[in-house]
């Protein structure tokens, strides 16, 4: 039977123009990370708020062009005083801690490193040993200001939440997670913890489906594995339909007598957006919707799944979040001879990016086919070798995205 692949491009479009939005909900600021802003934030306050002293040292006016400075022994500048009630004269200077608030009349700090003090007519004397290149002060809003944007819609990671709380941001609208149901198929495929058989494959795709989707910012939801039976797929597809926002399910996409995934989707109503992609591996992947769900079938060689996972699932998902997924390639130098038998797909292959002379270079690793997902453990980045190119020499530029 004669089908149509779609190009990358293609396939991509059709799952960008069948994105979801799943909601938004607040948290407190404690439980957010790794989660999805929902907009753009602006500060609330000036960043800093007040004009503070980034050394430990003495506060003086600056006009007065002294080179010594009587201390005011009645007072002291610390972090978290309230200062406007100290007043001090022009030829005096004041002892003021890092982070302390700098009275608006004092314009300079000398840092202690760079003073001396000597005891003249019962008065402290500071004298200054180094002339400042710098005021010493933050002045307030310098960083930032009320009203300007510090955050776009991203992933939270911990110097987010940081900056969020910093700028008075507590309660925190984030993306709802969303749901994800993750199905692995096979009579050949065996759960982990059970006793391996002779034809027997432990189950690869599951563990590293569920746990690269729980770094999404997504509830992952592991149904276990089914065998190569329609009412048994049927059964644990329904339930899962029912119970997530996406489905995966790996093996069982392709065209064998035993591949039931897709005439199970097609009987419980799923619609077909593609069934076929022109690239290697993941040729078989499948991407469907019933009503507001999706559903991904993925092939079941390892690094099939691992490489649609990559690149269509995930931009999917972050799509649906409303962040901009970069599938984007930068160039490289490759280090080896490339050779492939076949010209008519695209390929991703796993690689080594290393940094050679200042330069990005590629090192291409033990891969032979796409159920040695062995080969990913020294893998850092996939190659992109595009329809038509059958050979690359050393030296040749070509093109990678870490993964």
């Amino acid at each position: 039977m004669n089908r149509t692949f779609l190009n990358l491009e293609e396939a991509l479009k059709l799952i960008l123009e069948n994105k979801e939005d799943y909601g938004n909900e607040v948290v407190n600021i404690l439980n957010t990370y790794n989660r999805v802003l929902s907009k753009e934030v602006f500060a609330k306050i000036d960043d800093p708020p007040f004009n503070r002293s980034s050394m430990d040292g003495y506060a003086y006016k600056k006009s007065s062009n002294n080179s010594s400075y009587i201390l005011n022994k009645d007072n002291i500048l610390y972090a978290g005083h309230n200062n406007k009630e100290i007043s001090i004269k022009n030829d005096e200077c004041i002892k003021i801690m890092t982070g302390s608030v700098v009275p608006e009349y004092l314009d300079s700090v000398q840092r202690v490193e760079w003073t001396e003090s000597s005891e003249e007519n019962g008065k402290t004397v500071i004298h200054f040993t180094n002339k400042e290149k710098s005021n010493n002060i933050i002045f307030r809003g310098s960083n930032k200001k009320k009203g300007e944007k510090i955050l776009d819609r991203k992933f939270l990671l911990s110097k987010d939440i940081a900056i969020l709380s910093l700028f008075g941001h507590f309660n925190i609208e984030v993306k709802n997670k969303i749901n994800v149901g993750i199905i692995s198929t096979g009579n050949e495929v065996v759960s982990n913890g059970a006793e391996l058989k002779y034809g027997e494959v432990y189950d690869s795709n599951g563990p590293m489906l569920l746990n690269s989707i729980n770094n999404l910012s997504c509830n992952g939801i592991f149904y276990g594995k089914v065998n190569d039976d329609e009412n048994n797929i049927k059964e644990i597809l329904e339930k899962s339909l029912i119970e997530n926002d996406i489905i995966l399910i790996s093996g069982g996409v392709s065209m064998g007598d035993f591949d039931y995934v897709y005439r199970v989707l097609h009987d419980i109503g799923v619609k077909q957006i593609f069934h076929g992609v022109a690239v290697k591996p993941g040729k078989p992947l499948f991407f469907g919707k019933l009503d507001n769900k999706a559903i991904f079938a993925l092939p079941g060689n390892p690094v099939s799944s691992f490489i649609t996972f990559e690149i269509f699932v995930k931009y999917y998902i972050f799509n649906c979040f409303n962040l901009e997924y970069n599938n984007e390639y930068i160039e490289a130098i490759l280090l080896d001879n490339f050779n492939r038998k076949d010209a008519d797909r695209l390929e991703f292959i796993p690689v080594e990016i290393r940094y050679l002379n200042g330069k990005i270079c590629v090192k291409l690793i033990d891969y032979n086919n796409s159920s040695m997902i062995s080969s990913f453990s020294n893998a850092n980045a996939i190659l992109k070798i595009d329809i038509g190119i059958q050979n690359i020499n050393s030296g040749d530029t070509v093109y990678v995205r870490y993964i």
